[in-house]
């Protein structure tokens, strides 16, 4: 057996491929982009085909850049964005040129027949445990496709989620995973079943979802073709790891009761780790993803916004700096860090609604927008990225709150553990701390972590390790952030303002959303 994993992570921007040995270590790394399509207000599109590409030029990337003999890969795992869905035929085949992606919301329609169905939406909650407003999920997406699509419909052989589609790729054969099976909306997550009460309800054929395995289950192995393609060597293993959610849980070393940690890539999330799913319809949690392991559940709520809403800012606000620093061989984010540190805390009353993607917690509101307030003639660049800064962290104070209103605690525990590209910034990872007045601790290369949580699975599927928790033991920290008694109480002061904020524009929301679906174009 080789003694290396190839994980390739499938986010809502680009692949990024790794390979790491089994002390995961890493040993080489390449990225390769693909594009978002925006149609109308609301949808959101990606090319499987670009996803494809993708895999294959970064897999040859750092096959090439590791000098590692393909025969030495033990097996090939995913990390994947969740909740879309591909239609392919039977040999695999690609019925349409872009399919809906997880923050594709325009299955409205499809999802209020459901509510009706189970006689609301607390009722059809208790069910799946899918608390990500209805018009995402995958069960209401499937029904979009037979309503508005029904040749594509009916040719389907099976509805692929992002990783699967490249696995089918690699091997011929067709399958999904528990952790992505679970934020379908279309599971009894107690039971960790498919529901054949919501299928019967959609009106959706239950065979065209794949074989459910473990997230560690080789699900087959790389075909001749495949090889020929990539570089792999033909008869590799290869299992499905599984969403990034998961993953990132998974990766942080998240893997027993008393764990959290929050994530900061393109969204912006925290995960805790829980025996039971959560149905509680007080708080709909994003999901209570399976773990690949008995008894084990993975909490987490959402905002869809997050390390995205710096990128936004990097762009629009730095876009010379940009060229100048990157000339100059310097890293615009160091640039955005060094204004950002010369700001006080609270950004002189700057407030900033992170909802750039609308929907995720703890709104669930497609309408909602992103939104500054309060600002003057001082402020600067500064304090607009700040204040954007802050506002993520505001929102996920408000998320650990709801955590703690439904008994799941956050703030009587020791840390919170810190991952995904954005906990790079000291001062991002500070302000985070001071607002939420607890420990952050950065794992060590936080940027991979959804990668080596799929790397741990496959590991455990061809036996590296033992177990995720023997696996776990080898996720390590790095700098720890405490807070500042001094900081955190102006944020103390600045967080009921900005907590009033979105109920006061809630509808001024409604009217902006209903304007952009009129006139809003790609």
């Amino acid at each position: 057996m080789g003694k290396y994993i190839l994980v390739h992570d499938l986010g809502t921007t680009g692949n990024k491929a790794i390979i790491v040995n089994e002390k995961l270590e890493l040993l080489a790394s390449g990225y390769t982009p693909f594009k978002q399509y925006y149609p109308h207000a609301n949808w959101v599109e990606q090319s499987p085909e670009e996803w494809w590409t993708a895999v294959v030029e970064s897999t040859k990337e750092v096959l090439k850049s590791s000098k590692i003999n393909p025969a030495d890969i033990a097996v090939v795992s995913f990390s994947a964005q969740m909740m879309s869905q591909t239609p392919v035929s039977k040999d695999g085949e690609l019925l349409v040129d872009r399919t809906a992606i997880w923050a594709d919301c325009r299955s409205g329609e499809q999802a209020e027949r459901l509510h009706k169905y189970f006689g609301g939406l607390d009722n059809y909650y208790k069910i799946h445990g899918v608390g990500w407003q209805s018009e995402l999920h995958v069960i209401n997406k499937l029904r979009w496709i037979k309503d508005n699509l029904p040749e594509v419909y009916n040719k389907t052989y099976k509805f692929l989620q992002a990783k699967e589609f490249i696995a089918q790729r690699l091997t011929g054969n067709f399958a999904t995973e528990w952790g992505d099976a679970s934020m379908c909306a279309y599971m009894d997550i107690k039971e960790r079943k498919l529901s054949e009460e919501i299928f019967k309800a959609a009106e959706i054929d239950m065979g065209k979802i794949p074989d459910v395995l473990e997230s560690h289950d080789i699900m087959g192995h790389i075909t001749s073709e495949a090889a020929a393609i990539t570089g792999l060597k033909e008869g590799t293993p290869v299992c499905l790891g599984s969403g990034d959610v998961i993953c990132s849980d998974v990766g942080a070393g998240v893997v027993e009761r008393g764990m959290a940690y929050t994530y900061i890539g393109s969204a912006n999330w925290t995960g805790v780790f829980r025996e039971s799913p959560s149905t509680n319809p007080k708080v709909k949690m994003n999901c209570s993803t399976c773990l690949p392991w008995p008894n084990a559940y993975h909490l987490v709520l959402i905002t869809a916004a997050g390390g995205i809403a710096q990128q936004w800012a990097k762009d629009n606000f730095y876009g010379l700096d940009s060229i100048v620093a990157e000339k100059l061989g310097a890293e615009i984010y160091d640039v955005m860090t060094n204004e950002v540190a010369k700001i006080n805390p609270g950004s002189d009353g700057l407030i900033f609604l992170p909802y750039l993607r609308g929907g995720g917690a703890p709104h669930f509101d497609i309408n909602a927008r992103g939104a500054y307030l309060g600002a003057v003639l001082p402020h600067t660049r500064g304090h607009f990225v700040r204040s954007l800064y802050e506002g993520i962290s505001f929102n996920i104070r408000w998320l650990y709150e709801l955590f703690e209103s439904v008994d799941v605690p956050i703030f009587s525990l020791n840390e919170i553990r810190a991952i995904g590209g954005g906990v790079q910034s000291n001062v991002w990872m500070q302000i985070y701390a001071d607002i939420n007045n607890l420990p952050f601790v950065r794992v060590h290369n936080p940027q991979q972590a959804t990668a080596t949580g799929a790397a741990i699975m496959g590991g455990v599927g061809v036996g590296i390790w033992g177990s995720y928790q023997e696996a776990a033991k080898l996720v390590s920290t790095t700098k720890r952030f405490t807070p500042s008694p001094e900081a955190t109480e102006i944020y103390n002061q600045l967080y009921p303002v900005y907590k009033s904020a979105y109920p006061a524009l809630k509808d001024i929301f409604d009217k902006i959303s209903e304007f952009q679906v009129k006139y809003m174009n790609e």
